[in-house]
């Protein structure tokens, strides 16, 4: 009898407890304590900031999670009173962090003294203040200069390539129903980055300027005080208002457009595993997209390629890193017979100079490099019948920093990764909040040109801001991971099915997220890294993203119904037509609550469901094939229940 695994396995792949949640109200004031950071702090129910948080950051912008000792809260009559101390240890020596946080009716004041118990090499150690982007992006805004002037302008709309303000004391702007917050920082001085370019959900106000040099060393014995005073004015009510527990969804049957095509990843490492996997893949993706460094790789990858291609029947995307140490022309010339000699006509190409993989803030012209028209001018006339990908090959910002040119261009191109700031299950589930922004964007940049999105997941594959991801062999919940272990979980099916609903509602062309096998698959392979209760297991196991991008593969760019949701912060969905004629819909809890579902839409009476969460999660993953063939059950009257993470596929006939 196979043995169950624990149920933090089943929703995050790893043994590993989130950080404990900790939720405190005074009067109309709500917000949350959760590994010494303050979230979700709402007035009357309405988000005011999404966080304050004294950040320590190791010297290459890692982020240690603190111990955190003492905890005390003390409800008085003027005042709710916090404190804790947060201990960090990094690469850059030890730190201690002592809080005071004192919180009333109108308001809060949040007081962090760090002191350096060695000396202390960090890349930032400072308050960063958090503006929720929903209601804000576009918004009014004061800005108070440390002079204590004010300067009337608003949040950045579209996603600013850079600070869009700087030398700040001060903040203030409308949250709603007449209410106005102001956050006032002291100790430092500020400026505000757009988040939004790491898909972050928010707009940070941070200590230290970015273009003083970094890391810094605070001495030993040194202490830094700071703190964030934020206050409230105007209709202020008495008490919070509750969010409503049933959350109402809309199957609409009116087709809006087509969903995006499902491509996969494959990297040099990974195609023999791929391959050897390749007869549990339920259906082909619309592209293999395959990392080649012309002078690191050679036949012997290419022809790995090769063989996972002519398996899958799936068409070769080239992701083609030229060294651009010859002229464009000879070496994208010799990779042009590498691939003829492995047989490889790519469907597509993706090319980029090496250095601009990472982040150099400069065109190429000023590396130095040929520009991104030359090399895009090059590539075509060497592959004259591949589709042309222009764009990066890393994140967002890379592209909207660096803007390459996208003259001549079949299709548009980038990648996102969601631990790039903060690792944890809320920060990482926000980051599809940020989606419809960043694609907006990419819209606006690439005035009509097809928009396929390069390899994607929770986990970051290649660190273009340092010299290496994490590769996390203990299943921790850490920025810059290459593998992340929620990838196997529930929390991972849940996380890439509002990625793909996301990108249906966006009208992508086609969304690379995942990889058949490896840190970023959708099929269990023997690693180097535990990943516990699938270690234990027969060959062949699937994760539960699984049976999402399957679905999604198999439907062969459908055509998209729109999926409402009452809630997105809680529940995604996409809906498609499909080749036997009836509708399908599937539903992601994106929360660690469970969450009550009201379905309308014609044919509901009809419909049925088949949810992956914790009771089903054994059959999911040992047999993937017969679960997906598996019938739903009646879903009576439209009512669901959707556990912690779960997904439901939902099923009506014509």
């Amino acid at each position: 009898m196979t043995q169950e695994p624990s149920t933090a396995v089943k929703l995050y792949g790893t043994d590993e407890p989130p950080a404990p949640i900790h939720r405190f109200r005074r009067g109309p004031l709500t917000f949350d304590l959760e590994a010494g950071k303050l979230r979700y702090i709402r007035i009357g129910g309405i988000e005011a900031l999404r966080s304050i948080a004294f950040v320590v950051r190791g010297p290459g912008w890692e982020s240690p999670a603190p111990r955190i000792s003492g905890l005390d809260a003390e409800e008085r009559a003027d005042a709710l009173r916090l404190g804790f101390k947060a201990a960090y240890e990094t690469a850059g020596g030890r730190l201690e962090v002592t809080a005071r946080i004192e919180a009333a009716d109108n308001g809060l004041t949040f007081e962090a003294e760090a002191l350096a118990l060695t000396d202390f090499t960090t890349a930032r150690t400072s308050f960063c203040i958090l503006h929720p982007i929903a209601g804000v992006a576009g918004a009014p805004l004061e800005v108070t200069r440390p002079d204590e002037s004010v300067e009337r302008a608003s949040f950045p709309k579209d996603i600013s390539a850079h600070q869009p303000f700087m030398n700040i004391r001060a903040l203030s702007h409308e949250v709603g129903n007449g209410i106005r917050a102001t956050v006032r920082m002291e100790g430092d001085v500020w400026e505000m980055e757009d988040q939004r370019n790491w898909t972050d959900a928010s707009f940070k106000t941070y200590g230290r300027p970015r273009d003083l040099p970094w890391p810094y060393t605070i001495p030993k014995g040194e202490r830094v005080v700071q703190r964030v005073l934020l206050s409230f004015a105007g209709g202020v009510p008495a008490a919070a208002r509750a969010e409503p527990e049933e959350v109402a969804i809309t199957l609409d049957d009116r087709p809006g457009g087509r969903l995006p095509a499902v491509e996969l990843a494959v990297s040099p490492e990974e195609a023999g595993h791929a391959l050897d996997a390749a007869g549990r893949l339920a259906a082909a993706p619309a592209e293999l997209v395959c990392w080649f460094e012309h002078g690191v790789h050679g036949a012997a990858e290419l022809a790995a390629y090769a063989a996972l291609a002519r398996r899958l029947g799936s068409p070769i995307g080239l992701e083609l890193i030229l060294p651009c140490r010859s002229p464009l022309e000879r070496e994208l010339a010799e990779v042009a017979a590498l691939l003829r000699e492995a047989a490889i006509e790519p469907a597509s190409l993706r090319p980029i100079q090496a250095p601009m993989t990472r982040w150099v803030l400069k065109p190429p012209e000023e590396l130095g490099l040929p520009g991104f028209a030359a090399l895009y001018r090059a590539a075509r006339k060497a592959f004259p019948r591949a589709a042309l990908g222009a764009g990066v090959l890393s994140n967002f910002t890379e592209l909207n920093i660096d803007r390459p040119d996208l003259a001549g261009a079949d299709f548009v191109t980038h990648c996102t990764a969601a631990v790039i700031h903060e690792p944890d299950d809320r920060s990482v589930m926000e980051t599809l909040e940020t989606l419809p922004h960043i694609f907006g964007s990419v819209r606006a940049i690439a005035a009509g040109l097809a928009y396929h999105l390069g390899p994607s997941a929770i986990g970051m594959r290649y660190n273009p801001y340092g010299n290496t991801t994490d590769p996390n062999r203990d299943n921790r919940r850490v920025a810059f991971a290459r593998q992340d272990p929620r990838q196997r979980g529930l929390f991972g099916a849940a996380f890439a099915l509002g990625y793909l609903a996301r990108a249906a509602e966006a009208g992508l062309d086609g969304v690379c997220f995942g990889a058949p096998t490896g840190p970023f698959g959708l099929l269990y392979r023997k690693t180097d890294h535990p990943q516990p209760w699938f270690d234990t297991q027969a060959p062949g196991a699937a994760y539960p993203l699984y049976h999402v991008i399957m679905a999604v593969a198999a439907a062969d760019r459908a055509p998209r119904l729109p999926v409402r949701s009452g809630a997105e912060k809680r529940v995604l969905g996409f809906g498609y037509g499909d080749k036997d004629g009836g509708r399908v819909a599937w539903l992601a809890n994106l929360t660690a609550e469970p969450v009550a579902l009201r379905l309308e839409g014609p044919g509901i009476g009809q419909a049925t469901v088949k949810q992956i969460d914790t009771a089903s999660f054994v059959q999911a993953a040992l047999d993937a094939a017969g679960f997906g063939a598996a019938p739903g059950r009646p879903l009576p009257g439209g009512r669901l229940s959707l556990s912690p993470y779960a997904v439901a596929e939902i099923r009506r006939s014509r």
